[in-house]
């Protein structure tokens, strides 16, 4: 595991089309490794690594730079600022927990979240109290009403252990995935023509991947999400637990992947050693429930990490399973030719 990437990654703050400090740090990992660096038009970003081919397959690997996060609503007189959440924060995550804003400057305003809730006990109104006693103190800090802002968490791994502890690893694994993955495979002679992606927007409507996949015209699409892994469930019944390797999404209520495609990464997956979980998900989604829409359609599958606590002010994550994920994005990359694709997207 690099533990120096994974940390800075998710000490990194990013909301929905808000994701320049994810960007600077791809950019910074792979930029001297790619062969061509584009954007979309809402922020993805795209790394090039050609294929040895004449007519390459052309495959986006892709993982989310944006994480649940915060936006300034307004400004009471009184000083307390209201926010909104972005992505869909952790509801037991927004209470008594300290978060920073980003002014439009750039710079980092710490203040404590706090929320009213209804007689269900399910939060009604965010607030950051910044110690202001008006309105007048807040704007002296520079915040004003559509800055953003997430929870103010540094990552860490446990001493001796792969164990790490930190914010936004949804989908923060995911880019950390992306860049490990691109970062091996940039040597090496590969048939498929690959892209290495940071997509943007996922956290409100999975946008980023589709509009990156329409920017490549790709032909299929893996996207890096996670998955939240419960807690006190360690049976045949969770399928998404810490120490076990990555998932292999098998349905979601947004995407289903090509059955031909599944099985080749399940194969890929066992002739590889790579350990890896089956999992489904009841509801959610994930980027590759809007990439394979593209076009005519594309093929499509989704490698998950498991992620204890996500979307919340801190996650819990092993190192193992990052480097596993990495190992079998590694393993698909370099198994797709053109024969193969013709084989997989056939439905004869």
């Amino acid at each position: 595991m690099n533990e120096g990437l994974i940390c800075r990654l998710s000490n990194a703050d990013a909301i929905a089309c808000r994701e320049h400090e994810v960007r600077a740090v791809m950019r910074d990992e792979l930029d001297a490794l790619a062969d061509e660096v584009t954007y979309d038009q809402l922020g993805s970003v795209m790394f090039k690594s050609a294929g040895t081919e004449d007519n390459p397959v052309r495959v986006l690997v892709c993982g989310h730079m944006d994480e649940a996060g915060f936006m300034v609503r307004y400004i009471s007189d009184i000083g307390m600022v209201h926010v909104i959440g972005v992505g869909n924060p952790r509801k037991n995550s927004v209470d008594s927990q300290l978060v920073r804003i980003t002014t439009r400057s750039g710079a980092k305003v710490r203040g404590a979240l706090f929320a009213k809730r209804d007689a269900d006990g399910a939060p009604t109104d965010l607030y950051i109290d910044f110690g202001c006693e008006t309105a007048e103190e807040v704007y002296a800090l520079g915040i004003q009403v559509g800055d953003w802002g997430v929870f103010d968490a540094t990552c860490a791994p446990q001493p001796d252990t792969d164990i790490l502890l930190g914010k936004a690893f949804d989908d923060r694994a995911g880019v950390y995935v992306v860049i490990e993955a691109m970062r091996r495979l940039a040597a090496t002679g590969h048939p498929a023509e690959l892209w290495f992606a940071g997509s943007s927007s996922e956290e409100v409507g999975c946008r980023g991947a589709q509009t990156a996949t329409a920017h490549l015209d790709a032909d299929i699409v893996i996207p890096v999400d996670i998955a939240n892994a419960p807690e006190f469930t360690r049976t045949w019944e969770n399928q998404r637990k810490l120490g076990h390797g990555p998932m292999v999404v098998h349905y979601d209520r947004m995407h289903v992947p090509n059955e031909r495609l599944l099985h080749h990464v399940v194969d890929t997956a066992e002739a590889a050693g790579v350990p890896f979980q089956r999992d489904m998900f009841k509801g959610g989604g994930t980027d590759a429930g809007t990439a394979h829409l593209v076009g005519d359609g594309k093929l499509a599958c989704v490698i998950g990490v498991p992620v204890r606590y996500c979307h919340g002010s801190w996650s819990v994550m092993r190192g193992g399973d990052l480097d596993a994920a990495v190992d079998l994005v590694c393993a698909l990359a370099t198994s797709f030719d053109r024969a193969t694709y013709e084989r997989l997207r056939s439905f004869d």
